[in-house]
């Protein structure tokens, strides 16, 4: 096809869909207020596997369930509480609050507005009983989370979490590597705390450290929302994503959701940054300015008979600021078009594209089958370049409610991501946010299996959680694929381009196991007490690393944190 037809399609695309959104805008009725479920695997599981008339654009178990999309945060009707309900009439103030209901509730005479305000906490200690030190370990979070709706079109949600904490040798390993990502200047401490963004010491050997979150909400119509916020997102109905995840730190994001019968289709634009000032010079008695990158996002998900699921994916990260810290943002940054700016640019580009797809099953109401597929490049070029083959997929499935044991539940997954999948020729395009992946906390070149088995019995819980992957880390002098920060053009002398292996490298075997049983105390903010132990076993050929930690907690769980790597 030549040049000339090739432009003139990607136009048609583009006015297609500015004709379709602008339809969808004008068709439809109101809806209620709308709020972000919280993204955490463990509680979101009853959300998963019962149908839930008030919850809408979820990957459900049940077959009767609309099921149109698996990208989080789902979006759900607000559920106010009721002021006459006879349970809350004669159930005292103190049980209500602790057990039942947020902390506190601003409701109006005329449900035009609504506000709950509730505490943050996570009080965890523990100790390593590997760690011959002797350290005792420690969380110490602490926070607030504010939630609202005015009207029945507009919500909105607000949190905040200051802490201190300690963690094993081997975590203090990564966060200290994620300082040297970068060519960094001396004096500036960029050490990144998993998803929990930059840290500064405490105490010591401690890390002090802050994170926000929060969003406005807007529905104007049935099938439209509109969010503008500061937090994380996820793509998949897996335990990790090989497409976008919630791995990283918060950033901030414009997200438009447009829903029409058994399609949902989503745009996601975001601003992601390196930890590092790219060449910038800050002025003297500044805060250090950092390198600035936008990424834009596009997923379309069509629901097939109520029982498959297919999705389409595109991925961008946008050529980063340069040395006067000003990006050259154009038009088609935010065409809104899935695949255009695949077409237009193609994966061998200057900006690190990245296409997918997602596919469930449901076999049967308590069983499903998901996967997805990740393609970085397939560039087949002659020389340094034929490097570019890179590539990863997902297979798992679920099963709620075990030989019909209620509450019972099963989760198995394999990923598996081949060498110098995310990474760019420059360093600085690389698909990754905050001194993180944004997909896979491994990064590249690995393999993984993972395994959950979750039981509740009324309030009571308890998870058994194993990982087994195996991953080729990079040697001192050389790339061997598996580091998402190198540039994909530097390997080593002795590489041969027409054999990369999956965990070429340092052969690194990775063990994790994690059990812990726990009291949900009340579900506004899966306030919950959990004791646990977890198990790790680090294997090279010339070492290994373990650790044994073992904790208690106290602590309201609504985020998912990763230290499974």
């Amino acid at each position: 096809m030549s040049t000339r037809y090739q432009v003139a399609s990607v136009k048609s695309l583009r006015r297609a869909s500015f004709l379709f959104l602008v339809s969808c805008f004008l068709c439809l009725n109101p809806l209620f207020s709308q709020q972000n479920l919280p993204l955490n695997r463990e509680w979101g599981l009853d959300f998963e596997k019962t149908k839930i008339s008030k919850l809408r654009n979820t990957c459900l178990a049940s077959y009767n369930t609309v099921d149109l999309s698996c990208f989080k945060p789902y979006i759900y009707l607000t559920q106010k509480i009721n002021k006459n309900d006879s349970l809350r009439k004669t159930t005292s103030v103190w049980k209500r609050k602790i057990k039942l209901e947020n902390l506190i509730i601003v409701n109006d005479t005329t449900d035009k507005f609504y506000l709950t305000i509730d505490p943050l906490f996570n009080f965890e200690f523990g100790k390593d009983m590997a760690d011959t030190s002797g350290e005792k370990l420690y969380k110490n979070t602490r926070g607030f989370l504010i939630r609202g709706s005015i009207g029945e079109k507009v919500s909105f949600e607000s949190s905040f979490y200051e802490n201190q904490t300690t963690y094993s040798k081997y975590i203090d390993s990564y966060i200290a590597n994620t300082n040297n990502l970068f060519s960094q200047t001396a004096n500036y401490n960029y050490a990144v705390v998993p998803g929990q963004g930059r840290s500064k010491p405490f105490k010591k050997n401690g890390y002090d450290y802050a994170m926000a979150s929060g969003y406005i909400s807007y529905s104007p119509i049935k099938m439209f929302n509109i969010q503008l916020g500061h937090g994380k997102h996820f793509v998949g109905d897996g335990y990790r994503s090989l497409l976008l995840s919630d791995n990283s730190f918060n950033y901030p994001y414009a997200r438009v959701t447009t829903t029409y019968k058994n399609i949902q289709y989503t745009n996601l634009y975001t601003s992601f940054m390196n930890l590092t000032d790219g060449g910038v010079k800050t002025p003297e008695h500044l805060e250090r300015l950092f390198q600035k990158k936008i990424g834009s996002f596009q997923f379309l998900s069509l629901n097939l008979f109520h029982r498959l699921q297919l999705g389409l994916f595109q991925g961008m990260i946008w050529e980063a600021s340069d040395s006067t810290n000003r990006q050259h943002v154009n038009f088609n940054t935010f065409d809104p078009v899935i695949g255009v700016n695949a077409l237009s640019y193609g994966l061998h580009n200057t900006n690190n594209i990245l296409l997918g797809t997602t596919i469930k099953l449901k076999v049967t109401n308590s069983i499903s089958l998901y996967g997805q597929y990740m393609l970085d490049d397939v560039y087949s070029g002659k020389g340094p370049s034929g490097i570019r083959k890179k590539y990863g997929y997902q297979i798992g499935f679920k099963y709620f409610d075990l030989f019909t044991i209620k509450n019972l539940h099963v989760q198995v997954e394999y990923n598996s991501v081949r060498p110098y999948a995310y990474a760019a020729e420059n360093s600085y395009q690389s698909y990754t946010h905050y001194n993180q992946a944004l997909a896979h906390p491994l990064g590249a070149n690995f393999s993984e299996m993972i395994g959950f088995i979750n039981y509740r019995l009324k309030d009571f819980f308890i998870e058994l959680k194993a990982n087994y992957a195996i991953k080729g880390n990079d040697s001192l002098s050389n790339n061997f694929g598996g580091n998402v920060f190198k540039s994909d053009n530097v390997f080593p002398v002795t590489q041969n381009l027409d054999n990369i292996s999956l965990t070429q490298g340092v052969k690194t075997t990775i063990m994790y196991q994690d059990i812990h049983i726990g009291y949900l105390v009340n579900p506004a903010t899966n306030f919950n007490i959990v004791l646990g132990f977890t198990n790790r076993i680090e294997k090279t050929e010339k070492s290994t690393n373990e650790t044994q930690f073992v904790y208690f907690g106290i602590r309201t769980s609504l985020s998912n944190f990763y230290y499974d790597f």
